[in-house]
């Protein structure tokens, strides 16, 4: 394979007039970039709350305290500075004093009292190295009444402006674009070429390119407008309908296939791959096939377990509140499903709200923790439910057959490792006792070096499981009220009078039902008990020593899954055969249970590494999510019993024990309720009555947000700039009456033509129009007035925007065009960026949000830690070297080649060839001058063929043996983290033929990736 071509930069440049990376920018304007909707969450969630909890209690106008001449209520204050000089340098993290003063390099050192925590600090150097961006008011004021913004006002429905060349307009849309362009004295551009307008619709509808066949029979059809109307029919009837707007919507729900929870892999142990995530994308796919109202839509993402006579697959759409990204805290997970809520429904940043009342919309920490208590009050089930899957077909049960035997491996490795470990205290509980009790926190020097002595002489200093960093196995379990170390430590640690009283108490009284029985019976025995930690410790030894004969008996009688040893008189036996680990009968070890077990008591990395590598939960969790025919599962969420109220947090911290607190009744935001006077709720969590309040008809937000989206995916920017966020920070429409008339025409309900809340009924209405259906050209000028210099981002839509493909709109059309899609609808994730490579559209991709690949950074996919319904576009060189270099790209060239209309079309002749191979790659037909260049082209390719063949043999060699090697060694990982790998062939690796060549050289232009 041929992965650079010999042709030099003069003859591509000569080739094709707009090379992949002309739109480079040569200059930057020096002014402040403006804020995006990343760095805005990341100053409210990070940056705010150092600011209001450690800085402007002393730091603050708006308090009244400006110590040293600073405040930090703004942006302006803190570069402006006090005493010291400008508080920050955006950039510049080492000139910056506020970096300075945290730090506490020099005697600058702020907050004087207690020092940031590391992350912090970290937090604050990342924000100044980002430029400092700052959501918060310059100045005070410029503060308006919250409520009102347009966006919390009601929606009208405007009647359609006239205008002056009514005829132009197709339907009531068109009206409002044209109104505001004959206010400007401005004209809309020409209708666009037949080829540009077939393929816009083809690659906004379904993210595919019309076939040659399609676009010969569309450019022919002597009624274009009766043409392009059916066009628009038969698209949104296509299944790729589905798969092209589901990837939209999962960019706002942060979908991913994994928790994202890296930093606790060295750590603990976790099932990092989500195995049913994709029940929640093929969900999302399907409702978009089917036109789910976009009411109905809603409901079920949140509440669909609360929907009365819902069929069972509609469970997976509640996917949108457990794919989320996992964090340690549950609080943080609760919030990251309310931000969800708030950006992907309402498009309010509602977690802002976390730690105080919204900085900018009209939304208090009341209303915030009144949705915490929603989700405060549900849980996720240890196993979702049942969707799909016959548990009688022969599949599933060779799936339940091949998951037993594995869990049933996994099984015996956690007891030999619980056997192993245990064992160690059987055998050597004095020593490991006395070593343990030297050695805690307040030990001295002298109590550490003995029982550094003491380990040494038995030969324990280098068991790696006796001790690790320090810490001497057992030591979690030195407390008073453990039920086996407890009385020991007792009898070392009282004394006097209550030594005696409480040796009584747990031999005899009260407390003897708190300890182990055969601990009890234990000391019972003894004539005397001693108090002197050595000998407390021979006294533990004997006690173990005393259990140890009987190990193997007790362990084969609690590894019975048969055997319910709950009320066996060999329980208390079986703890401290296993000790210090806990006892887990076989009945209730599942695999679940097992990874609770080892984050819990198994004490230290070592041991908990051990378990996970020898249990295999990788391999489990990797078979449930490529095993197909086996059970189908969504991941749902369901209400606790009780439902709870939540406390109203303090700047974000959760109340102490003993604090005073504000709970607040589950309800939905007051700004957004009736008459501004929210409802209690009371059906279960109220998660239906929050979905009711959000799918609403008198919500101002809900329809406005996801017309604007719709207009948005079709025009390239929306009539609001930031989709995510319609609040006062998102400035006004552009055309705010056409934005209210699409959302109020949206949930009218007019019968089977078009009925409430149809998203498929938005598209065609709004592809219909004049607007959309203009050329891209922006040398069109009318009269003398230069558009492009009096409205060069096209506000007033006098043209179509020129948009770039989204990868994966460019990576199907390469597929597509190859001939060689496989056209599966829904299913398992795929692996997207290794070879075997995969040939399934890219929305079943394999996501992971801590791991994301550098080939879908690189050309911008969503960050799936947080909503994102639109993407950033970037040009980057990388993006060109994935096309000159990818053998994913030179698989596809070699197929192109392949299609049977490109074979006939050379055989026919050279300039039939040429002709074949631009209507597959741009969907058109070639100038005589680019033909003329494309023929040039193949001669001089054809001329140094042999050179090529020869320099590439020993390159392509080494390459395919590269490739094989990290194929193998990937089907081979048995990480927890790693990515799914496909099954296949690898790519032939030869050299290029000139027609290969030239069809990857087309492959360069900004045509192939930009969508006119």
């Amino acid at each position: 394979m041929r992965l650079t071509p010999s042709f030099s930069l003069p003859v591509l440049a000569s080739l094709i007039a707009l090379p992949f990376l002309s739109c480079v920018p040569t200059s930057v304007a020096a002014v402040t970039p403006a804020i995006t909707p990343e760095q805005n969450v990341f100053f409210e969630n990070k940056i705010r709350p150092i600011f209001v909890n450690h800085c402007q209690e002393c730091h603050s106008a708006e308090k009244g305290k400006t110590k040293g001449s600073l405040s930090m209520d703004t942006r302006e204050e803190l570069l402006k500075g006090g005493e010291t000089g400008p508080g920050l340098k955006p950039g510049d993290v080492k000139g910056s004093t506020m970096i300075k003063a945290v730090t506490w390099e020099d005697d600058l050192q702020m907050p004087p009292k207690k020092k940031l925590s590391a992350e912090q600090i970290e937090d604050l150097k990342k924000w100044v190295a980002m430029g400092a961006p700052d959501p918060r008011e310059p100045s005070k004021t410029a503060k308006n009444d919250k409520k009102a913004h347009w966006a919390f006002q009601a929606v009208q429905k405007p009647t359609p402006p006239t205008v002056k060349n009514a005829a132009w307009c197709v339907n009531k849309l068109d009206n409002f674009v044209l109104a505001k362009l004959e206010e400007k004295q401005m004209l809309p551009a020409p209708q666009a070429e037949k080829e540009t307008l077939l393929r816009r619709a083809y690659y906004d509808l379904i993210g595919l390119p019309p076939s040659p066949k399609e676009i010969e029979d569309f450019v022919r059809d002597p009624k274009p407008e009766e043409a392009y109307a059916k066009v628009i029919d038969r698209l949104l009837a296509d299944s790729s309908y589905g798969e092209r707007w589901g990837r939209h919507w999962l960019d706002t729900a942060r979908y991913s296939d994994t928790t994202g929870d890296l930093t606790s892999q060295a750590d603990k142990i976790s099932e990092y791959r989500y195995p049913y995530a994709w029940t929640y994308r093929e969900w999302v796919i399907k409702a978009f096939n089917s036109d789910l109202p976009y009411d109905q839509f809603i409901v079920q993402q949140l509440a669909a377990d609360k929907v009365a006579n819902n069929p069972k697959e509609n469970l997976a759409a509640l996917g949108l509140l457990t794919v989320g990204q996992r964090f340690t805290q549950k609080d943080d997970i609760i919030n990251d499903r309310i931000d969800v809520v708030g950006r992907g429904f309402l498009g309010l940043t509602l977690a802002c709200a976390r730690c105080h009342d919204h900085k900018f919309d009209p939304v208090t920490t009341a209303d915030y923790y009144a949705l915490r208590g929603v989700f405060a009050s549900c849980a996720e089930p240890k196993e979702g439910p049942l969707i799909a899957g016959d548990p009688k077909s022969a599949t599933f049960l060779k799936y339940q057959d091949d998951l037993l035997k594995m869990e049933e491996k996994a099984a015996a490795a956690f007891y030999k490792i619980q056997r192993d470990y245990a064992e160690r205290m059987l055998k050597n509980g004095e020593v490991i006792f006395e070593a343990a009790m030297l050695t805690q926190k307040s030990a001295t020097p002298e109590q550490n070096e003995h029982a550094n002595q003491l380990l040494t002489k038995s030969k324990l200093d280098k068991d790696p499981l006796v001790v690790v960093n320090s810490t001497v196995m057992s030591s979690n379990r030195l407390r008073v009220s453990d039920d086996v170390y407890g009385p020991f430590v007792k009898l070392v640690n009282m004394t006097g009078a209550a030594r005696q009283t409480a040796i009584d108490s747990m031999l005899n009284g009260k407390d003897k039902a708190k300890y182990n029985a055969e601990v009890v019976a234990f000391l019972s025995e003894q004539k005397t008990l001693p108090s002197e930690v050595h000998e407390v410790a021979v006294l533990v030894g004997k006690f173990f020593q005393k259990i140890e004969p009987k190990s193997a008996a007790l362990y084969a009688a609690f590894m019975d899954k048969t055997k319910d040893i709950s009320n066996s008189p060999d329980k208390a036996a079986m703890e401290v055969a296993v000790f210090p680990l806990r006892l887990v009968p076989a009945a209730e070890l599942s695999v679940e249970r097992m990874m609770e077990e080892g984050n819990r008591s198994f004490p230290n990395p070592k041991i908990r590494g051990m378990l996970q590598t020898a249990a295999d939960f990788a391999g489990i969790n990797k078979f449930k999510i490529t095993f197909k025919g086996g059970p189908v599962r969504a991941m749902v969420l369901e209400d606790l019993p009780q439902p709870v109220e939540s406390p109203v947090y303090i700047r974000g911290n959760a109340p102490k024990m003993g604090d005073k607190v504000r709970t607040v009744p589950r309800r939905f935001l007051e700004v957004l309720s009736d008459n501004q006077k929210p409802v209690a709720f009371k059906e279960g969590s109220g998660r239906l009555e929050l979905a009711h309040s959000i799918a609403s008809k008198s919500n101002p937000l809900t329809a406005r947000v996801i017309v604007n989206r719709i207009w948005m995916h079709h025009f390239g920017d929306g009539l609001v700039r930031t989709p995510d966020d319609l609040g006062n920070q998102a400035g006004a429409p552009t055309h705010p009456e056409l934005l209210d008339f699409l959302a109020s025409w949206f949930v009218e309900d007019f019968g089977a033509q078009k009925p409430a809340w149809s998203i498929k009924a938005l598209h065609k209405a709004i592809m219909l129009t004049r607007t959309y259906q203009q050329s891209s050209n922006t040398s069109f000028k009318g009269g003398t007035i230069a558009y492009d210099k009096s409205d060069p981002a096209n506000t007033l839509l006098w043209r179509a925007n020129v948009r770039r493909l989204d990868f994966e709109g460019f990576r199907d059309s390469l597929i597509s065009m190859a001939g060689i899609m496989e056209r599966s609808i829904g299913g398992h994730s795929f692996n997207i960026t290794d070879e075997p490579y995969s040939f399934r559209r890219s929305v079943y991709a394999y996501i992971d949000r801590a791991s994301m690949p550098d080939l879908l950074m690189q050309f911008d996919m969503a960050n799936p830690d947080q909503p994102n319904s639109r993407r950033s576009s970037t040009i980057v060189p990388q993006q060109a070297l994935f096309l000159m270099n990818s053998s994913f790209v030179a698989q596809i060239v070699q197929n192109v080649v392949k299609r049977p209309e490109i074979i006939q079309a050379v055989r026919d002749g050279s300039e039939r060839g040429i002709s074949a191979v631009y209507r597959v790659v741009l969907q058109r037909l070639p100038t005589p001058v680019e033909r003329k260049r494309a023929m040039d082209f193949l001669l001089k390719e054809n001329k140094e063929q042999q050179t090529v063949k020869a320099d590439a043999a020993k390159i392509n060699l080494d390459a395919a043996k590269m490739a094989d090697k990290k194929a193998k060694t990937a089907q081979n990982s048995k990480t927890a983290t790693a990515a799914i790998q496909n099954e296949g062939e690898m790519v032939q690796r030869v050299a290029f033929s000139p027609w290969e060549t030239l069809v990857q050289a087309l492959l360069f232009s900004n045509e192939a990736t930009y969508v006119n």
